[in-house]
C-alpha cells in the first residue's frame, strides 16, 4: 500500500484484492458463474464470510447513508442467491435459522419468504411453512394491497401437493468407521506438552457431570488433550475406554454405527442400532470419547443425551468446535499453548527430525517468535518445527511473514483460524508440484490407506509404485502425511485439518469426482480379490489387510450409490459378506436392502443382493424376513463371484434348521455336498460337510454325520484355510462331545483359536461356548465358569441374543453343578417367563427345588428378569466362582454332587 498525492487530495494505492468489497464481489462472480451447485454454495459462503459487519458504522452523512443502503442491498442479493443454492444441495437445516431472522428483517421480500417456506418444509415443518405463506399473504394485502406473486404461489402449491421435486434432497453421504483400536490411541507415540491446567480442569469437570465437551479452534489440540485425559483416567473405568473418531463422517445417520464400532458392538436382534448402543452401555462403566463432533453435532447430541440419561455409569468426553447444547454438558474451552509450552513443543518436535537441534543454539527469542506468529497452535507449531530439518529458525520466521501468517492471513475468519489455515497452506506451498498433486488426491480416502491404495487411486499415468512411494515419503517428511502401523503393516493417514484443506483444493480444481470414482473402483476390485483370497491359506493376510479399510469400503459403496453406479455397488456387496459378515457384522445387509429397491430383478447380481439381505435378516433372528427374501431370489442363480454366505438357498436351509426342521436342512446340505464335489470347490465342500455334520448331530444321529466331519477335517487341513479348519474341527467336536468329551474339548479349543486368528467372531464365539459347555459337564467347572464369562462378553459385543440365550442355558446347568442354586433358579424362572423351555431336565429341576425348598424356589418366579437382568445375574454369579479363594475351595470335586 502507498499514499499518493493527486490534485484533489490523497489517494491510497493498493491492490484491488486487498479491499474487502472487491474481494467480496470477485468471489460472488465466481459463485454465480459456477456450474457445480456444491462448489457454488461454498463460494457464496466464502464471499459472505468476507463481509464483516455494517459498512461505515461510525459515519452518518446523506452520501454515506445512501452508499450503505446500496451495499446492504447488494449483500442481501448475494444472501438470496446463496439460499437458493443451499436449498438446492440439501442444506436447508443450515440456513433455516438465518432465513427466519432475515425474513423478520425483510418481511415483504417474497423471494426470501419462499426460501424460508422451503427450508421449513424440508425440515419436516410443513405446518410452519404454510403458516409463513398465510402471514405473508396477509401482510402483502394489508400493507401493499397486492396478492403474492406467481413464484411464491408455486412454492405454496408444491408444499400443499407434496411435490417430490421441490425438496430436491441431496444424496446421502457415506458412513465411516474408525480403523484404529482405542488401545493404540491411548498409547503415546510422542510426548504430551502443555495444557496442564486444562487436563486438571477436564478431570475436575468429569467428576461434576456425565458429559464434558472440549471446544476450540481446529488444530488447538482438543483431540490430543482428550486422549491424554482418557489415558490418565482409564483405570477408573472397569469396562474400559472407547475412542470414537467422527471426523470421517459426512452424515449424522452414521453416528450410532460409528459409536457401536468403537465399542466393538453389533446391532442386537429386535433393536435399532441406537437402542443397541444404549442397552449395551446401560450397566457398564465406560469412558466414551467422541472426537470431532462439530459437523454431525445434532445427531451426536441426540444420541449422547439418551446415553447420559439411561447409562448412569458412562462418562462422555467430546471434542467439537461448538458445544452440543444438551443438559448436563460441561464445556472446557481449550486455548492455544502458552509461549513457553509452545516453545518446548517446537523444540521437542524439531529434535525428532533433527537430533542436534538445541534451543540455546538458536538466535535469542527466534523460536518463541515463530510460536507467537502461529498463535501457539499446536498443529501449526509442529508443522513449523518440521521445517527445521531444512531451514534455520530465521528462515522460518521470514517464510511465515511472506505468507501472511504474521497478522492473521486471510480476512473474514477468526484470527486463530487465519493462522492455522496459513500454516497449512504454507506447508502445502513448500511441497513440490508432484507432491502437491498427490496430497490433494490422497484427501479422497475416508481413513488410513496403504501404499498400494495410494498408488492405485492417486498415482499418475506412467508412474510405478516406487514413484508414488517417493512422493509419499516426501509428504511424510514434511508432516503432511503420518505413518501408522496396523497389525504390523505400514499404513498412512492425513490429519483431519489437513484432509479438509486437501478436499477443498481438490474440489476447486474440479477433480473430486474423478478421484472419488477411482477410489470406489479400486476398493471394489480389491474386495473382489480379497473374496478369492479368503478361500486359501492366505486368509489371515487378507483379513489383516482389509479390516483397516472398512471405512474406505463404506465410502466406496456410498460413492457408487451417489453416482447411481448400481453395477459397481452390486459387485462390492457381492464380494464383502464373507470378509465382513462373520467379523464386523451384517451392516452390508443394509446396503443390500437399498440395492434391491434400485436393481432390476433380471440383473445377474440381483439374487446376490437379495441373498446378502437375507443372510443379514437371519443373523439378526428375523427368520420370517430372511425366508421371504431367500424365496424371492431362490429361482435365480447368484452371479459369479458371489460370497458363499450370500447364496439364498443356503439361507433358506439355515432358517429351516433354526425353525426346527433339521431333516429338511440335512437333505438340502447333502445335495450341496454332491454339487460341491462336482464343482471341485474344496472350501464349499468343507462348508457343506460341516452343515451335514451339524444337522446330523441336531437329529441325534452323530454316527451318521461322523464321516462328513472327518472328511471335512482332512480336506480343510489340506487347504490351510483357518476358517475352513475351524468349521471342520468344530463339526467333529460337536459329534464327539458325548462319546469323547476330552477330544471334543480339544477340538473346540482349536476351532476357537483358528477363528479368532482371522477375526471370525461368529465361529470363534460358538467354538468358545462349546468348549466351555463341554468342560462344564465333563471337565473342570471352575475353568468352565471363567470361559463362560468370556462367552457372555463376546456375544454381548456381537449383539447375538440367540447365541447369548444358548450360553445362558449352559450356564444355568453349570451353576446348578456348582451349587449356586438361587442363581440357577433365577435363570430357570426367567426362561419360563419368557415363554422358552427350561434349560434344566426334569431330574435337575427336582434336585434344585429339593435343595432350595419350595418357598425359596417360588420366590424367583415373581422376580424381575429381562434378558439384561439374566446376563447380569449370570455374570455376577460366575465371577464369584473364579476368585482364587473359591477356586481352591471347590476344586476338584466341589460341594455338591455332579449333575450332567
Amino acid at each position: 500500500m502507498a499514499l499518493a498525492r493527486e490534485s484533489g487530495g490523497y489517494v491510497l494505492q493498493t491492490d484491488a484484492m486487498s479491499v474487502d468489497l472487491h474481494r467480496f464481489r470477485h468471489v460472488v462472480r465466481q459463485a454465480r458463474g459456477c456450474q457445480d451447485p456444491l462448489q457454488a454454495a461454498d463460494l457464496f459462503e466464502r464471499a459472505l464470510g468476507i463481509w464483516r459487519g455494517e459498512p461505515f458504522p461510525a459515519l452518518d452523512t446523506p452520501w454515506i447513508n445512501s452508499l450503505r443502503s446500496t451495499l446492504l442491498g447488494e449483500r442481501l442479493s448475494v444472501v438470496l442467491d446463496r439460499n437458493d443454492v443451499a436449498l438446492r444441495v440439501g442444506r436447508h437445516s443450515e440456513v433455516l435459522v438465518e432465513l427466519t431472522a432475515a425474513h423478520a428483517a425483510h418481511p415483504l421480500d417474497e423471494r426470501l419468504a419462499g426460501q424460508l417456506m422451503l427450508a421449513q418444509y424440508r425440515s419436516g415443518r410443513q405446518a410452519d411453512a404454510l403458516d409463513t405463506y398465510r402471514q405473508m399473504r396477509q401482510r402483502l394485502a394489508d400493507e401493499l394491497g397486492v396478492d403474492p406473486g406467481a413464484s411464491l404461489d408455486q412454492v405454496h402449491q408444491q408444499i400443499l401437493s407434496g411435490d417430490e421435486q421441490s425438496p430436491g434432497r441431496a444424496p446421502t453421504p457415506h458412513l465411516v468407521v474408525p480403523d484404529r483400536p482405542h488401545s493404540a490411541l491411548l498409547r503415546r507415540t510422542t510426548s504430551f506438552v502443555g495444557h496442564t491446567h486444562e487436563v486438571a480442569r477436564v478431570i475436575e469437570s468429569m467428576a461434576e457431570g456425565p458429559l464434558v465437551t472440549l471446544t476450540g479452534v481446529g488444530g488447538v489440540g482438543k483431540t490430543r488433550l482428550a486422549l491424554e485425559v482418557a489415558r490418565r483416567e482409564q483405570d477408573r473405568f472397569s469396562d474400559g475406554v472407547a475412542i470414537c473418531e467422527l471426523a470421517p463422517l459426512e452424515h449424522g445417520a452414521a453416528v450410532s454405527h460409528t459409536i457401536a464400532t468403537a465399542l466393538h458392538l453389533q446391532q442386537q436382534q429386535g433393536l435399532g442400532i441406537e437402542e443397541s448402543v444404549i442397552e449395551y452401555l446401560r450397566a457398564r462403566e465406560v469412558l466414551l470419547v467422541a472426537d470431532n463432533c462439530e459437523h454431525v453435532v445434532e445427531a451426536v447430541a441426540q444420541l449422547l443425551a439418551r446415553i447420559i440419561q439411561h447409562c448412569p455409569k458412562v462418562a462422555v468426553l467430546t471434542t467439537s468446535r461448538q458445544p452440543l447444547a444438551i443438559d448436563g454438558e460441561r464445556i472446557v474451552v481449550v486455548p492455544p499453548l502458552t509461549v513457553d509450552d509452545a516453545t518446548r513443543l517446537f523444540a521437542d518436535r524439531a529434535r525428532a527430525g533433527r537430533p542436534d537441534f538445541h534451543l540455546q543454539d538458536q538466535p535469542e527469542g527466534a523460536v518463541a517468535e515463530i510460536c507467537r506468529l502461529v498463535d501457539c497452535l499446536p498443529l501449526a507449531v509442529e508443522l513449523a518445527a518440521a521445517r527445521m530439518r531444512m531451514m534455520s529458525s530465521t528462515d522460518v520466521i521470514r517464510r511465515l511473514d511472506t505468507l501472511g501468517v504474521l497478522r492473521g492471513g486471510a480476512r473474514g475468519s477468526l484470527p486463530r483460524q487465519q493462522s492455522m489455515s496459513a500454516a497449512i497452506d504454507w506447508s502445502y506451498q513448500l511441497l513440490t508440484q508432484a507432491e502437491q498433486a498427490l496430497f490433494l488426491r490422497l484427501s479422497v480416502f475416508a481413513g488410513s490407506f496403504d501404499l498400494d491404495a495410494a498408488h492405485g487411486v492417486c498415482g499418475s499415468d506412467g508412474d510405478v509404485a516406487e514413484d508414488t512411494l517417493d512422493l509419499l515419503a516426501g509428504l511424510v517428511d514434511k508432516s503432511m502425511v503420518v505413518v501408522r502401523s496396523v497389525t504390523g503393516r505400514t499404513r498412512y493417514g492425513i490429519l483431519e485439518t489437513l484432509r479438509a484443506f486437501g478436499r477443498e483444493h481438490l474440489r476447486e480444481a474440479g477433480l473430486t469426482d474423478t478421484y472419488a470414482a477411482r477410489h470406489a473402483t479400486y476398493y471394489t476390485e480389491l474386495a473382489e480379490r480379497a473374496a478369492t483370497g479368503l478361500h486359501d491359506s492366505q486368509e489371515q493376510d487378507w483379513v489383516e489387510r482389509m479390516m483397516p479399510d472398512y471405512d474406505n469400503l463404506r465410502a466406496a459403496f456410498e460413492r457408487a450409490m451417489a453416482d447411481t453406479d448400481t453395477d459397481l455397488a452390486l459387485r462390492l456387496v457381492a464380494a464383502l459378506p464373507e470378509l465382513l459378515g462373520l467379523r464386523i457384522g451384517y451392516e452390508m445387509a443394509e446396503w443390500a436392502e437399498r440395492l434391491i429397491t434400485v436393481t432390476r430383478p433380471e440383473h445377474p447380481l440381483f439374487a446376490t443382493a437379495v441373498g446378502v439381505a437375507a443372510r443379514g435378516a437371519w443373523a439378526h433372528g428375523d427368520y420370517a424376513h430372511a425366508r421371504s427374501l431367500a424365496e424371492l431370489a431362490q429361482r435365480q442363480v447368484p452371479g459369479p463371484g458371489t460370497a458363499r454366505v450370500a447364496y439364498p438357498a443356503d439361507v433358506l436351509a439355515d432358517v429351516t434348521f433354526f425353525e426346527g426342521d433339521s431333516q429338511w436342512a440335512l437333505d438340502y446340505w447333502e445335495g450341496e455336498v454332491t454339487r460341491a464335489r462336482a464343482d471341485a470347490d474344496p472350501i464349499r465342500l468343507v462348508w457343506t460337510l460341516y452343515e451335514v455334520a451339524i444337522c446330523s448331530g441336531a437329529l441325534g444321529k452323530p454316527d451318521y454325520g461322523l464321516p462328513a466331519a472327518q472328511e471335512a477335517v482332512t480336506l480343510a487341513d489340506s487347504t490351510g484355510n483357518p476358517t475352513a479348519r475351524s468349521m471342520a474341527y468344530f463339526s467333529l467336536g460337536y459329534l464327539l462331545k458325548r462319546s469323547e468329551p476330552v477330544r471334543a474339548t480339544a477340538l473346540f479349543d482349536q476351532a476357537a483359536e483358528l477363528a479368532a486368528a482371522v477375526q471370525n467372531f461368529w465361529h470363534s464365539g460358538t467354538a468358545l461356548m462349546s468348549a466351555a459347555a463341554t468342560r462344564a459337564v465333563h471337565g473342570d467347572p471352575i475353568e468352565a465358569a471363567r470361559m463362560f464369562i468370556e462367552v457372555l462378553d463376546h456375544w454381548d459385543r456381537v449383539g447375538d441374543w440367540f447365541e447369548q440365550g444358548a450360553a445362558l442355558r449352559y450356564i444355568t446347568r453349570l451353576l446348578l453343578r456348582l451349587g449356586a442354586d438361587d442363581d440357577a433358579a433365577f435363570l430357570h424362572c426367567a426362561f419360563i417367563k419368557a415363554g422358552m423351555p427350561s434349560p434344566l431336565r426334569d431330574e435337575q429341576l427336582e434336585t434344585l427345588v429339593d435343595r432350595l425348598g419350595a418357598n425359596r424356589f417360588e420366590a424367583h418366579r415373581v422376580s424381575v428378569s429381562d434378558s439384561a437382568a439374566m446376563v447380569a445375574r449370570a455374570r455376577s454369579s460366575l465371577h464369584r466362582f473364579v476368585t482364587p479363594r473359591h477356586d481352591a475351595l471347590t476344586r476338584p470335586n466341589g460341594p455338591h454332587k455332579r449333575i450332567s
